[in-house]
Protein backbone atom coordinates (compact mmCIF):
# COMPACT_ATOMS: atom_id res chain seq x y z
CA UNK A 1 0.00 0.00 0.00
CA UNK A 2 2.78 2.48 0.86
CA UNK A 3 4.58 1.75 -2.40
CA UNK A 4 1.39 2.57 -4.28
CA UNK A 5 1.08 5.86 -2.38
CA UNK A 6 4.73 6.66 -3.07
CA UNK A 7 4.26 5.97 -6.80
CA UNK A 8 1.19 8.22 -6.87
CA UNK A 9 3.07 11.07 -5.13
CA UNK A 10 6.03 10.66 -7.47
CA UNK A 11 3.76 10.83 -10.52
CA UNK A 12 1.90 13.86 -9.14
CA UNK A 13 5.21 15.60 -8.46
CA UNK A 14 6.42 15.01 -12.01
CA UNK A 15 3.09 16.20 -13.40
CA UNK A 16 3.32 19.44 -11.44
CA UNK A 17 6.91 19.98 -12.58
CA UNK A 18 6.26 19.21 -16.24
CA UNK A 19 2.93 20.97 -16.73
CA UNK A 20 3.76 24.39 -15.31
CA UNK A 21 6.47 26.94 -15.89
CA UNK A 22 6.43 27.44 -12.12
CA UNK A 23 6.31 23.71 -11.33
CA UNK A 24 9.40 23.80 -9.13
CA UNK A 25 7.94 26.59 -7.01
CA UNK A 26 4.51 24.91 -6.83
CA UNK A 27 5.91 21.55 -5.74
CA UNK A 28 8.17 23.15 -3.15
CA UNK A 29 5.19 25.07 -1.74
CA UNK A 30 3.18 21.85 -1.56
CA UNK A 31 5.98 20.05 0.28
CA UNK A 32 6.47 22.98 2.65
CA UNK A 33 2.72 23.15 3.42
CA UNK A 34 2.29 19.50 4.34
CA UNK A 35 5.59 18.49 5.90
CA UNK A 36 4.91 20.03 9.32
CA UNK A 37 1.47 18.49 9.82
CA UNK A 38 1.56 15.76 12.44
CA UNK A 39 -2.17 15.03 12.52
CA UNK A 40 -3.55 12.89 9.73
CA UNK A 41 -6.70 14.96 9.23
CA UNK A 42 -4.82 18.24 8.94
CA UNK A 43 -2.21 16.63 6.68
CA UNK A 44 -4.86 15.32 4.26
CA UNK A 45 -6.73 18.63 4.41
CA UNK A 46 -3.64 20.63 3.44
CA UNK A 47 -2.65 18.12 0.76
CA UNK A 48 -6.10 18.04 -0.82
CA UNK A 49 -6.49 21.81 -0.53
CA UNK A 50 -3.23 22.51 -2.34
CA UNK A 51 -3.92 19.92 -5.07
CA UNK A 52 -7.43 21.33 -5.53
CA UNK A 53 -5.93 24.79 -5.94
CA UNK A 54 -3.49 23.50 -8.57
CA UNK A 55 -6.32 21.85 -10.49
CA UNK A 56 -8.96 24.58 -10.28
CA UNK A 57 -6.91 27.79 -10.38
CA UNK A 58 -7.09 28.94 -14.01
CA UNK A 59 -3.58 30.36 -13.81
CA UNK A 60 -2.21 26.93 -12.84
CA UNK A 61 -4.72 24.32 -14.18
CA UNK A 62 -2.67 21.15 -13.64
CA UNK A 63 -4.59 17.88 -13.82
CA UNK A 64 -3.79 16.36 -10.41
CA UNK A 65 -5.99 14.59 -7.88
CA UNK A 66 -5.87 12.71 -4.60
CA UNK A 67 -5.24 8.97 -4.50
CA UNK A 68 -8.32 7.04 -3.39
CA UNK A 69 -6.29 4.86 -0.99
CA UNK A 70 -5.69 7.91 1.18
CA UNK A 71 -9.38 7.91 2.09
CA UNK A 72 -9.87 4.15 2.47
CA UNK A 73 -7.74 3.83 5.59
CA UNK A 74 -8.03 5.57 8.93
CA UNK A 75 -4.49 6.87 9.35
CA UNK A 76 -3.28 6.63 12.94
CA UNK A 77 0.09 6.31 14.60
CA UNK A 78 2.76 4.56 12.58
CA UNK A 79 0.53 3.99 9.54
CA UNK A 80 0.03 7.75 9.19
CA UNK A 81 3.76 8.43 9.49
CA UNK A 82 4.54 5.74 6.89
CA UNK A 83 1.99 7.23 4.48
CA UNK A 84 3.26 10.76 5.10
CA UNK A 85 6.84 9.62 4.50
CA UNK A 86 5.81 7.86 1.29
CA UNK A 87 4.10 11.02 0.02
CA UNK A 88 6.93 13.37 0.94
CA UNK A 89 9.53 10.97 -0.48
CA UNK A 90 7.62 10.72 -3.75
CA UNK A 91 7.42 14.50 -4.07
CA UNK A 92 11.08 15.01 -3.12
CA UNK A 93 12.33 12.30 -5.48
CA UNK A 94 10.35 13.74 -8.39
CA UNK A 95 11.89 17.13 -7.61
CA UNK A 96 15.38 15.59 -7.57
CA UNK A 97 14.80 13.70 -10.82
CA UNK A 98 13.50 16.80 -12.54
CA UNK A 99 16.49 18.85 -11.38
CA UNK A 100 18.81 16.13 -12.70
CA UNK A 101 17.10 16.24 -16.09
CA UNK A 102 17.43 20.02 -16.30
CA UNK A 103 21.16 19.82 -15.48
CA UNK A 104 21.86 17.14 -18.10
CA UNK A 105 19.92 19.09 -20.76
CA UNK A 106 21.91 22.26 -20.00
CA UNK A 107 25.31 20.59 -20.23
Amino acid sequence: MYEEIYNWAYAVGLTILERSDKGDELLRRLIFDIRGENLSGRFLEKLSGRLTEYKTNRNIAIDVSMHGKLFEVKWQGDSFHYAKSAILSGFLNSLSKHKGQIKSEGE
